[in-house]
């Protein structure tokens, strides 16, 4: 039973914030608990919404507002915690998002009645180490990215699967990337689309100075170790492309599944294949 909802919100669009004040009215009208982070209840005018974070955990269920990043930003909040999300589109492409604006009232109604499903996402965890040491541990829904710094020049990635070594890699970079976050990307890097009920990892070499290096797919038990160096010692890992960490040259990177899911509400399961169709005009004919 949904008693208490919470929000995230992208509050660098105005449809949002316009969107977010309509739809806590709306809530709260139908007896609902509204929970807004402490900034956005700001940004929005309604003070009176605001809470903190532990606060937030309690929802039952998390509306993100937005696009598919504010989603991806819900997610490392959520998963934890099992908390389902409804993404509300309001972005440019969008592939996680399940609703547009105007079909909230309906959705939150079939939230309600039980009329939906809940897709269990594969999540990956990402742990540097400097000296054997941890340095950083991540969560990701979509990807893992390992890149060069603002220096023009190609890395070296010595990378294993498991414990075997795989490839040595000059490149640009290296995606690993979850069946969510095969649109992401992995997609713009060559990267295959995967269906996001599947378990699988994918690894995406950027820009690689081979033609021998390919996109590989493997499942979802194996671990991805990644050895990076660079001349000039700048690189950087970003996990969802969220916060920068600087890396040196000898650090090494490992990458597996999360024992954390990302917990989606989605109201038609096959929903995937019509964004597929949608988002990249398959099937359209292009006139030129």
């Amino acid at each position: 039973m949904i008693q208490r909802v919470g929000l995230i919100v992208h509050t660098d669009k105005p449809d949002a914030l316009r969107f977010t004040r309509e739809a806590v009215e709306w809530l709260q009208e139908r007896g609902l608990q509204v929970n807004i982070e402490a900034d956005i209840a700001r940004a929005l005018g309604m003070p009176e919404y605001q809470c903190d974070e532990a606060a937030l955990c309690e929802s039952d269920l998390l509306l993100a507002v937005g696009g598919d990043g504010t989603i991806l930003r819900a997610s490392r909040l959520a998963a934890p915690r099992e908390i389902p999300i409804l993404g509300v589109h309001l972005g440019r492409f969008g592939f996680i998002a399940q609703i547009k604006p105007q079909d909230l009232h309906t959705a939150i109604a079939r939230v309600q009645a039980g009329d939906f499903t809940i897709e269990k996402r594969l999540m990956v965890r990402a742990v540097a180490y400097r000296n054997g040491e941890p340095i950083c541990d991540a969560l990701a829904l979509n990807d893992v990215v390992v890149t060069k710094g603002a220096v023009a020049r190609m890395i070296t990635l010595q990378t294993f699967v498991n414990d075997t070594f795989l490839a040595t890699y000059s490149a640009d970079g290296l995606v690993v990337a979850t069946p969510t976050g095969s649109t992401a990307y992995s997609l713009s890097a060559g990267g295959a689309i995967v269906d996001p009920a599947c378990e699988v990892l994918l690894l995406t070499p950027i820009c690689a100075h081979t033609l021998s290096a390919r996109p590989l797919i493997l499942p979802a038990e194996k671990q991805v170790k990644v050895a990076v160096t660079a001349d000039d010692g700048d690189f950087q890992l970003q996990a969802d492309g969220g916060e920068t960490v600087r890396l040196r040259s000898g650090d090494a990177v490992h990458v597996f599944r999360a024992q954390e899911r990302t917990h989606l509400i989605v109201f038609d399961p096959d929903e995937f294949y019509t964004k597929l169709r949608d988002r990249l005009l398959w099937g359209e004919r292009v006139n030129v």
